[in-house]
């Protein structure tokens, strides 16, 4: 009787060390999942293009536009 017990113990114990390891690895997986995403956020906020203008005429042709720099006074 004691024995089939402890064997139920065991295998509830051996169930849930396992499911608990899967959790953690999963878990690590999800935090480096969000660390390459906010890594990629913050780098695509400091590192963004210039932007380029364009102007259309009537006929459809597109035209580069020159940005004008502003001198301090």
């Amino acid at each position: 009787m004691l024995g089939q017990r402890y064997q139920i113990a065991r295998l509830q114990s051996d169930f849930y060390r396992d499911q608990f390891r899967r959790l953690v690895h999963w878990l690590i997986m999800e935090l480096l999942v969000m660390v390459l995403l906010v890594t990629l956020i913050v780098y695509q906020a400091f590192f963004q293009p210039a932007q380029v203008y364009y102007a259309n005429t009537e006929e459809g042709r597109v035209l580069p536009m020159v940005g004008v720099e502003v001198q301090p006074s």
